[in-house]
């Protein structure tokens, strides 16, 4: 029986440390599979906006549902040896680089920021693979309106950060009222 091969381009992202010291480093903080935004020189993490595999077993603490099987079943997913130089990771995981990463701020932070923040994925979608029944409600929390994802048609920018995702989705209100 062969095993399935993997393409070149996915191969250097899934590669890294295996064993148990490295795996026994996680908090199961869950940052690395949220998307964040930049504002400014930082990356933040929006709450909602995660990859459809994560899973919150409890306040705080998340795993992924398919972890021994992640690069094949999300091929998005890196491997926190190479997620690490990205910043890709928390700002302060122990996997990370000194100086880069992703940073979750609380709601009062956050939501002084949302206004930029929304522009920012209003603008520029986001990736197909996110978890969309959980980002929706948590936009829908924020605006006290109901929205859809959409495929987007046309090529993205290409310094947009998803521009390689042929699947990502725009944001579109759905109608408040019939008449609407």
């Amino acid at each position: 029986m062969t095993e399935p091969t993997t393409p070149m381009s996915q191969r250097s992202h899934q590669q890294g440390a295996t064993d148990a010291a490295h795996e026994d480093k996680c908090r199961r903080c869950g940052v690395a599979c949220h998307i964040a935004v930049p504002l400014g020189d930082r990356a933040i993490v929006v709450p909602g906006l995660h990859c459809r595999f994560l899973a919150e077993e409890s306040p705080g603490l998340f795993s992924c549902t398919v972890y021994g099987d992640r690069f094949a079943q999300a091929p998005w997913c890196h491997h926190a040896d190479v997620a690490g130089p990205l910043g890709y990771l928390a700002e302060d995981c122990p996997y990370g680089a000194p100086d880069r990463g992703k940073r979750r701020v609380d709601e009062v932070e956050f939501r002084a920021m949302w206004p930029h923040i929304w522009r920012i994925l209003r603008s520029w979608g986001v990736p197909n693979f996110v978890h969309h029944a959980d980002f929706l409600a948590a936009v829908h929390a924020r605006t006290g309106r109901e929205w859809e994802l959409v495929p987007m048609h046309g090529p993205a920018d290409a310094d947009q950060p998803f521009a390689d995702d042929m699947q990502q989705m725009r944001l579109r209100a759905l109608p408040t009222s019939p008449d609407a």
